[in-house]
């Protein structure tokens, strides 16, 4: 293990992306140091001629770099585009005989890769294999009963926050995601027209770029414009203020791998109500950690959102256990030790 020095390749420190925000949370752990990691960034968001710049810079430094390294850990998904992206230096770390981790962020999509070459091919020539809940460790191995590749589980780390008392929080339901249609905003606009007459002074906060005019006309459209307040992408200090002010916390997506953004709002103590998506079933405890809805179902996330803002008691209590329960079991330390035998019990 004292030798073992690891390259982790994946979306630039810049990016705003899930992969990004667990990368960042591993660099504050003590096996960074400890094994010597440094963080090469090939994707970045933007428009086409930065994001080819970024990658051919990433590729030259990998031909210098890569050598004094000798485990590569690519924090990647099976899209085709990324995949190909990370290919010269997945090749490169085959060429100079190096271990190679693929940790997957994604969940539930797995299953749309079966026929994907590319992926299944990485996966053949990888080490290890690093899934984001036991859920989807299993069913990989359902999935993809050819891959002889060793298998292990790595739940994402929760960084600390700083809470405030429930009881001083905004009548505010909050959504944050890069909006698409796989994030279901429109389910939650949709209930919040259900109900936005029972309660008038509620409001929706969705915090994030992508869709954004076309989320607006669905809030017009619905009527609900008037409570509906689009951020945009916030970062640092402005992001903090509506997650310490949040009362409830909407994940609406059909599809994540293990959402950052659910811990990030259980360390706020902000009561969640979410699909069954990627690994959260995993985790769940209805009614203590979170209340969940069907798929695409705006009518019960409607009587699921109206439940809690009934019961101030039952989301005091929710919050409460939430920020315990994430400080028990997504702690850094914890996971900083699942990494740190991860990286020590791969062969040089």
């Amino acid at each position: 293990m004292k030798n073992n020095k690891v390259m982790m390749v994946g979306s630039a420190e810049k990016s705003n992306g899930g992969v990004a925000s667990a990368i960042k949370v591993i660099k504050k752990m003590s096996c960074w140091k400890e094994f010597s990691c440094y963080w090469l960034g090939t994707q970045i968001q933007g428009k086409y001629l930065l994001k080819l710049k970024y990658c051919i810079s990433a590729y030259i430094i990998s031909l210098f770099k890569i050598w004094k390294y000798n485990i590569i850990h690519f924090h990647t998904v099976p899209d085709r585009i990324c995949l190909i992206i990370q290919l010269p230096v997945f090749l490169l770390a085959l060429l100079g005989k190096k271990k190679i981790i693929m940790h997957i962020h994604m969940g539930n999509q797995l299953e749309e890769h079966t026929n994907n070459a590319l992926f299944i091919w990485c996966l053949k020539h990888s080490n290890l294999i690093i899934l984001l809940a036991k859920k989807w460790e299993y069913k990989f191995k359902e999935w993809y009963p050819n891959i002889s590749t060793p298998t292990t589980t790595l739940y994402n780390a929760y960084e600390p926050v700083e809470a405030i008392p429930y009881k001083n929080r905004d009548k505010t339901i909050l959504l944050a995601a890069n909006l698409n249609e796989n994030k279901g905003y429109g389910i939650l606009l949709k209930a919040f027209q259900r109900i936005h007459h029972d309660f008038p002074d509620w409001k929706v906060i969705i915090l994030g770029d992508g869709e954004i005019e076309k989320a607006k006309k669905m809030a017009h459209e619905f009527g609900i414009q008037d409570k509906t307040i689009f951020t945009g992408y916030l970062t640092g200090e402005e992001k903090i203020k509506y997650f310490q002010k949040a009362s409830i916390y909407c994940m609406s997506s059909y599809q994540e791998g293990f959402p950052m953004v659910v811990l990030e709002a259980w360390g706020y103590g902000i009561p969640v109500v979410t699909t069954p998506v990627g690994g959260l079933p995993d985790v769940i405890e209805e009614n203590k950690n979170a209340c969940v809805f069907d798929f695409g179902d705006d009518a019960m996330l409607a009587k699921k959102l109206s439940y809690l803002i009934n019961n101030p008691l039952q989301r005091e209590e929710m919050s409460i256990y939430s920020t315990k329960y994430v400080n028990e079991h997504f702690s850094i330390k914890k996971t900083n030790d699942q990494l740190y035998n991860i990286l020590s019990l791969i062969h040089i």
